[in-house]
């Protein structure tokens, strides 16, 4: 999720009306709670506390900030916002939509969310025209009451063929920020590549009980990646052309020695990379986001004749992290 994308202040000069519906997507220990008036409850701070990786060029890479969201608790079409972002879990987005869309009348969305089921759930109530997808190259998990976060870029693209002017006005949107952004053609295939990839690494790190136990032991840190694999094999099944996503690379690779190379990048990269480390923080907060990821990779895996059989040995250790 993109809890600590710094962007309201700087993209509220470029346009006047726009809105960032945080439903359900903070959890944290607040001084004041303000309920939202539509999706999930939340909990706001009225003063909260940042520490974020930046990595936008031309600033710093390390900053701890104050941050004062300005929160509403009502909405209303007479609002007349123009650009809506709802970065909500996958889970809770058709529900989100449903009681946010007909409030905010001819708004424009950005859905930063996850996708693995297709777009026939949000269609009918909100057409395509009028929505994107994004994927943020942020995240983050709060501590002590403070949001330590990473920063990174954003891809953007629409949910079907080439990216739309709508995904291009995002784009400006975002670069107004200091945010680097990809556009994406066929977006929802990008999207179950992140999917399959964050699927098979949460299930293998459910099986190790925590992240220094996973990369502590290379048989394990080995089962990652193989279930990684299985995952990505659903994913080229449903027509994605894997060669053309770079991040596939690491996980596909026949050579014995990139393995051993690729196991010993991961295990550094989480050890010592803060922006790595901050974005799979959250992993284990939210048991019913890992669930689903997993129950999805897995119920399609054999409907595509996929076997998966390391994705099937961690089903103990999800349904136990789940219960």
């Amino acid at each position: 999720m993109c809890e600590g994308l710094p962007h309201a202040c700087a993209c509220s000069r470029r346009w006047n009306h726009w809105l960032d519906l945080w439903l359900g997507a903070c959890r944290q220990r607040t001084s004041r709670r303000t309920p939202c008036a539509v999706g999930q409850g939340c909990c706001f701070s009225r003063r909260s506390i940042a520490r974020p990786v930046d990595r936008r060029k031309g600033h710093k890479r390390n900053i701890r900030r104050l941050y004062r969201p300005d929160v509403v608790e009502t909405l209303s079409p007479a609002d007349a916002f123009e650009l809506v972002i709802v970065p909500v879990k996958h889970y809770a987005l058709v529900q989100t939509l449903k009681e946010v869309v007909p409030l905010v009348g001819a708004a424009e969305f950005l859905l930063l969310t996850q996708n693995w089921r297709g777009t026939s759930d949000i269609d009918p109530i909100l057409p395509r025209t009028r929505y994107i997808y994004g994927d943020a190259k942020a995240g983050g998990t709060f501590s002590g009451g403070t949001l330590l976060a990473a920063l990174k870029a954003i891809d953007l693209g629409s949910p079907e063929g080439e990216p739309s002017p709508l995904a291009r006005k995002f784009e400006g949107l975002f670069a107004s920020a200091g945010i680097k952004t990809r556009l994406h053609s066929d977006m929802l295939h990008y999207l179950w590549i992140q999917y399959a990839i964050t699927g098979g690494l949460w299930a293998a790190l459910m099986q190790a009980g925590n992240i220094n136990a996973m990369l502590n032991d290379r048989e394990a840190t080995s089962a990652a990646l193989r279930a990684v694999c299985e995952c990505l094999e659903v994913v080229k099944r449903r027509g994605v052309d894997l060669s053309r996503y770079a991040e596939t690379k690491p996980f596909l690779t026949n050579s014995a020695l990139r393995k051993r190379v690729n196991i010993w990048m991961t295990c550094w990269m989480f050890r010592h990379d803060e922006y790595t480390k901050r974005c799979s923080a959250h992993a284990f907060g939210d048991p019913v986001e890992v669930k689903t990821f997993y129950d999805d990779l897995i119920a399609t895996g054999p409907d595509l004749g996929v076997s998966m059989p390391a994705m099937e040995s961690y089903a103990d250790a999800i349904r136990q992290f789940a219960e």
